[in-house]
């Protein structure tokens, strides 16, 4: 499940990185520095593959102090601000940073393809829709960008949490054009579609992103897909099947909100339901008595 592989793929890039000198700034590092602290964004890369957040942390600050220009080393400081510490402003900050110092030392490569990417997320997070769409859309259509379906999936939801779904159609098909496992851009694109009430391509994407990839199915990320699919289907006039994906969803999660939802849907449909007669109230067949009940 391919949840945050954009920050493991960047991660493995960092070991062969070659890092440019400082551009400009008023204090500039000499070789020296700017080799320590390429030596030190290193350290901070396998201290945050080992989940040693602090002293990744430590080493990062250690990085920036030798030489502020080391986008590099804004950036893996971003993404552990966002992802670990959920200090949003802190790590938009140090994307921005990155991605300045990438584009001034023109490193037109695949690293601020992903930099971007990297910004874009965190600005949606900072509802900042338009300029996450506007960084997101430039490291989309990077030919350099190594997982381009990643960005597209990301312009998809800039869209979506700025209450655009018809825009946000396009570049989540295009997502999962490029990568056809991209489980996340299925369930964008049914969330999409959900709010448009297109039924049909709503349960085809849904199903779409609890199928197409078998770890995806019982992954609690996808919950909300689960949750998805069961409203679409019961507007569809498939009990059935809602009932059935409210229970994986449930299965996946009873505390989460999702969870907590599904389970509420679950306990109303079971006081909806009839109770089934007895042998001596009827001698009707199974399909008699659905027949009968509809």
């Amino acid at each position: 499940m391919p949840r945050v592989s954009w920050v493991s793929h960047w991660l493995v890039a960092l070991s062969v990185l070659v890092l440019i000198g400082a551009t400009g700034c008023p204090r500039v590092a000499s070789q020296e520095e700017i080799e320590r602290s390429r030596r030190e964004l290193e350290l901070a890369a396998a201290l945050h593959d080992e989940q040693n957040i602090p002293g990744a942390i430590e080493h990062l600050r250690e990085a920036l102090e030798l030489d502020d220009d080391n986008a590099e080393a804004h950036l893996l400081f971003a993404i552990i601000q966002h992802l670990h510490r959920n200090n949003t402003p802190v790590a938009a900050e140090h994307a921005r940073k990155g991605v300045e110092l990438l584009v001034a030392q023109e490193r037109q490569g695949a690293t601020l393809a992903e930099a971007r990417n990297i910004l874009g997320s965190i600005l949606i997070e900072q509802r900042q829709y338009e300029e996450a769409a506007t960084v997101l859309r430039a490291s989309a259509i990077d030919d350099m960008n190594t997982s381009p379906h990643l960005a597209w999936g990301n312009l998809g939801l800039a869209y979506l949490r700025n209450d655009q779904p018809t825009e946000a159609v396009e570049p989540l098909l295009q997502a999962v054009r490029m990568q056809p496992r991209f489980c996340v851009g299925y369930h964008r694109l049914g969330q999409a579609y959900v709010a448009l009430e297109d039924w049909q391509r709503a349960d085809e994407a849904l199903s779409a992103a609890v199928e197409v990839d078998e770890t995806c199915a019982n992954t609690p990320q996808l919950q909300n897909a689960w949750r998805l699919r069961a409203e679409v289907r019961a507007q569809q006039g498939d009990p059935q099947g809602a009932i059935a994906d409210l229970e994986r969803c449930v299965a996946l999660g009873a505390r989460t909100s999702d969870g907590e939802v599904c389970q509420r849907l679950l306990d109303g449909a079971a006081r909806r339901a009839p109770a089934p007669p007895s042998d001596a109230d009827s001698t009707e067949g199974p399909d008699q008595v659905m027949e009968g009940d509809a």
